[in-house]
């Protein structure tokens, strides 16, 4: 049995593109890494140490707690850049 030209050039044409849809997969592959957060240390600053604590809770405990509104007052404060509310002692 003999192949005809049209044949062999297209038995050409599907190898070449599953080597081509072949090598876009590995790339594909080498190129999308899952992205994790950076989290910061909390040992390092107590007040990332007490938001994390913060996340813990219910939204009903939040509303009493007086400190975990105070960490979270600063931690707004640290982020859009104001001013300290007290003077500095001298």
């Amino acid at each position: 049995m003999r192949s005809s030209p049209d044949q062999i050039i297209r038995l050409v044409a599907v190898a070449l593109g599953g080597l081509a849809a072949l090598f876009a997969a590995v790339e594909l592959a080498n190129t999308v890494a899952p992205e994790t957060p950076a989290r910061p240390s909390a040992s390092n600053d107590p007040l990332q140490a007490a938001l994390a604590s913060c996340r813990t809770m219910t939204p009903e405990e939040l509303d009493t707690d007086k400190s975990c509104r105070a960490a979270w007052a600063e931690q707004r404060r640290r982020f859009l850049g104001l001013p300290d509310d007290e003077p500095e002692k001298e």
